[in-house]
């Protein structure tokens, strides 16, 4: 018979755990918790306290029930945790934070949460939980003084710096990104960086935003537009914190920068092309003169029929007027020290529109000259007022390029207003907006396109006025177009030490020249010219060869080129003052390069006199009796 198994239901006891005294349990969990418990009564006097709170104040458990709260609290807490606990009393928790004093003096951080403590129904004081978070504070302190430095830095950079979203919308930018755009921070962020990209330099600019999401770091510039519409060049440094969701980028406006290295590139050209110019003036001015030479001594003969004759004017002419082109050229090209001279306005104003006039042609613009013939000559610099007016006129083309009509006028204007001058130049473009007729004068602000202008004419105008007391400014006026005009104070020339030119003499006097020149035309026409006066003449191409005619002959005047490839004028005329200085007082130098300076300098300290090519042949008859008078 099989044994039915016993039920333990039905008379079996089960042996279990004993029962859980509770408040032994409580106590031996208020025993060992991380965080310090205190218990106080209604006098504020430490009731119990577990191992955690004499750690934390330093103090052992049986020193703790001795104490009152204001023996453990930072004197300047005191009031503050008494209100604290007399809330507690009446029956609200409390959640707060305050600082201890431990047993060595030390200051503690802490964090409380006090409620109402109560036996049976009866209040008896309170009990608090406090944690130490000194640690925890100090870190947050360290943080925040962290965050406060880097937000200075970010705030204070001189350079821009945003940060973008995978979508390439701005997420945070400093106060330089509100310089450098025009907008104020609370309109960039959220905006998408595109539609201020031109739509030339879009393509490039995504492809390093996509480089950058991807992990890359990289440089690139590009342009923006402004809030206000104006273009300028950046210069983007890139990285990601967050690979594929975030770019940081640093964005530096270099449009000024580029400007000021595109104007020393400029000023390279510039002197280079003086260097050029200056090489070259002489070897075209040396076939000007020989064909305005000839070109005289054709018209001299007046053996020519009145067609033969127009033909030959024109050549003279044509030659002179190519002459004037070089010497514009070389006046410009050249950087040359301030040096003001007896000026007439007018020829200024001629020989700025002579360097122009082709350019003027082929772009159908009429030229007018309103010319006040009372005005006087005024000490100025010429070279400088050319590169005003090249300005001007170079500002007026542009201005009229861009407005679509069947012909255009530039107009030069000349008045004489008492002891000023007043020129205005005025053109029929589509004028300037108000609001910058102030700002055009502004280094670096320019209207034109990249690679029209560097924004600096302007204002090297406005500097090179004032530096001659004068005033300038832009209207509009009432028929359209724009107005610049410049007034200047007259000044009249002061008398300088020029060599004295005496008149030739009546009765022709035959002399015995010498003419060093390296150019055949100008030897040959010279000696027709001076053999016609009745004078002798001998010629040769070299300067070594003139210092052996002049030891073996005395003449009465050497008319020595200052340019020749074996020995040069300069050498030449040194060498005869070293040795023979009464053939050296008989010198007539020639050249076709006036504006460089050290040959200028040169022929200041000589004194001789000088003739430039090309030449008036009756330029020499006035020179020719100081140089026989100097023996």
């Amino acid at each position: 018979m099989t044994k039915r198994r016993a039920s333990p239901g039905r008379g079996t006891r089960v042996e279990g755990p004993p029962p859980l005294d509770l408040l032994r349990v409580a106590a031996e969990l208020v025993a060992n918790l991380p965080d310090a418990v205190v218990v106080t009564g209604l006098d504020h006097r430490i009731l119990t306290a577990n191992q955690a709170a004499a750690e934390l104040l330093g103090r052992t458990l049986d020193e703790l029930p001795h104490l009152t709260m204001d023996d453990i609290v930072a004197p300047g807490e005191r009031s503050h945790v008494s209100t604290r606990e007399q809330q507690a009393f009446g029956g609200q928790p409390q959640r707060y934070e305050t600082t201890v004093v431990t047993a060595t003096g030390e200051f503690r951080e802490v964090a409380v949460s006090n409620s109402p403590f109560r036996l049976d129904g009866e209040l008896v004081g309170t009990v608090a939980t406090v944690r130490d978070i000194t640690d925890q504070k100090r870190a947050q302190e360290t943080l925040a003084r962290s965050e406060s430095r880097y937000r200075n830095l970010f705030e204070s950079a001189s350079d821009a710096i945003v940060t973008l979203d995978a979508n390439g919308r701005f997420t945070t930018v400093n106060h330089a990104a509100e310089s450098i755009s025009g907008y104020l921070r609370e309109e960039l962020v959220g905006q998408w960086f595109a539609p201020m990209i031109p739509d030339d330099d879009l393509p490039k600019t995504l492809a390093h935003f996509q480089m950058a999401l991807s992990g890359d770091t990289g440089l690139f510039e590009t342009r923006f537009f402004r809030k206000d519409g104006e273009a300028r060049t950046i210069q983007v440094t890139y990285s990601s914190p967050q690979r594929d969701e975030e770019v940081l980028c640093l964005i530096r406006d270099v449009t000024d920068q580029k400007l000021i290295q595109e104007q020393l590139i400029q000023s390279e050209k510039m002197s280079a092309i003086g260097q050029l110019v200056s090489g070259v003036a002489h070897e075209l001015n040396n076939p000007l003169a020989g064909i305005a030479a000839f070109a005289q001594l054709l018209l001299a003969e007046k053996r020519a029929s009145a067609d033969q004759r127009q033909s030959i004017e024109t050549i003279y002419a044509e030659s002179r007027r190519a002459s004037r082109i070089v010497q514009n050229l070389l006046t410009f090209a050249r950087q040359h020290e301030v040096e003001k001279g007896a000026t007439s306005i007018h020829r200024v104003i001629d020989d700025t529109l002579e360097l122009r006039m082709y350019e003027l042609r082929v772009r159908g613009i009429e030229v007018r000259r309103e010319y006040d013939e009372t005005i006087p000559d005024t000490m100025a610099d010429a070279h400088q007022l050319q590169q005003v007016f090249l300005n001007m006129f170079t500002n007026a083309e542009h201005a009229m390029e861009q407005v679509q009509r069947p012909s255009h006028l530039l107009t030069v204007r000349t008045r004489h207003l008492g002891d000023t001058i007043r020129i205005e130049i005025e053109d029929t473009g589509s004028g300037i907006p108000a609001n910058l007729l102030e700002r055009i004068f502004n280094p670096f602000f320019t209207t034109k396109p990249t690679g029209r202008g560097t924004g600096l004419g302007l204002s090297i105008s406005l500097g090179i006025v004032r530096e001659h007391e004068g005033r300038i400014w832009a209207e509009n006026p009432p028929g359209g177009g724009a107005r610049f005009v410049i007034v200047l104070p007259v000044i009249r020339p002061r008398r300088t030490g020029e060599f004295p030119v005496a008149p030739a003499a009546a009765a022709r006097e035959r002399l015995r020249i010498l003419v060093v020149d390296d150019e055949p035309s100008v030897r040959v026409a010279l000696q027709r010219y001076f053999d016609g006066r009745g004078h002798e003449t001998r010629t040769t191409a070299s300067g070594r060869d003139a210092l052996r005619l002049l030891e073996e002959t005395a003449y009465d005047a050497i008319i020595v080129d200052m340019r020749m490839p074996d020995v040069s004028g300069e050498q030449l005329y040194t060498d005869l003052r070293a040795r023979d200085p009464e053939h050296a007082g008989r010198v007539i130098f020639t050249t076709g390069d006036v504006m460089n300076e050290q040959m200028r300098g040169f022929l200041a300290s000589s004194g001789r006199p000088l003739v430039a090519k090309p030449f008036e042949l009756p330029a020499f008859d006035a020179v020719l009796p100081a140089a026989r008078r100097a023996q």
